[in-house]
């Protein structure tokens, strides 16, 4: 399953970058206001915000490239974009057209759910080896999230068996304490009736 969701992603990567929509508003990008042949339109603007979330989310290109521990060179190889466009981009201020956004929301977002994706996965010629040494670490974590449960639900077992020994124990005391109360009032009871009985003989 997990590499189906990696293909499509990576056939993500791949397609974004001959979308129309996304090329048309690239080519344009660099120009300033001025010399800009076609005016925003509002799905430009819509893009525009879009981009303004995910740059809020995931911080600006520096950011996502220091995070990722990747160099320029290889952040273009991952984007599949020339180096000079990286570079131009941050010089720009995050001057990234869309798509180049998007795509990276869309592998910050898959790399969460699979702890064990790199972007080496993306960049290798061989990503079948990588894919595999992914799936054999998220096993290993899962296996020890396994024994982490384990242990956690013998403790509960362990905490539950005492709370019912401690519930046991507490009964026996109230009932203790209840037959104790009887005692105490059925030789209070003798008591004063030895005392009644010793004061009736010595009237007569």
């Amino acid at each position: 399953m997990e590499q189906d969701v990696l293909d499509q992603v990576r056939e993500g990567f791949e397609n974004s970058l001959s979308n129309e929509g996304f090329l048309d508003i690239d080519l344009h990008t660099d120009l300033p206001p001025d010399l800009n042949p076609r005016s925003k339109t509002s799905l430009r603007m819509h893009y525009e915000a879009q981009v303004s979330v995910i740059q809020k989310q995931l911080g600006n290109l520096d950011e996502i490239r220091g995070n990722l521990g990747l160099s320029q060179r290889k952040m273009a190889q991952l984007l599949l974009v020339d180096p000079s466009s990286w570079t131009r981009w941050t010089k720009n201020g995050d001057e990234a057209p869309p798509h180049i956004w998007r795509a990276l929301q869309w592998y910050m977002a898959l790399r969460e759910k699979i702890p064990g994706l790199t972007p080496q996965y993306f960049i290798s010629t061989n990503p079948q080896v990588l894919h595999q040494k992914a799936l054999k670490e998220v096993e290993l974590e899962r296996q020890e999230r396994l024994e982490t449960m384990e242990n956690l639900s013998s403790k509960l077992q362990i905490i539950l068996s005492e709370k019912n020994q401690l519930s046991s124990e507490l009964l026996q005391m109230k009932k203790d304490l209840n037959f104790h109360k009887k005692i105490s009032i059925v030789v209070l009871l003798v008591s004063i009736s030895s005392i009644a009985t010793l004061l009736f003989w010595k009237g007569l």
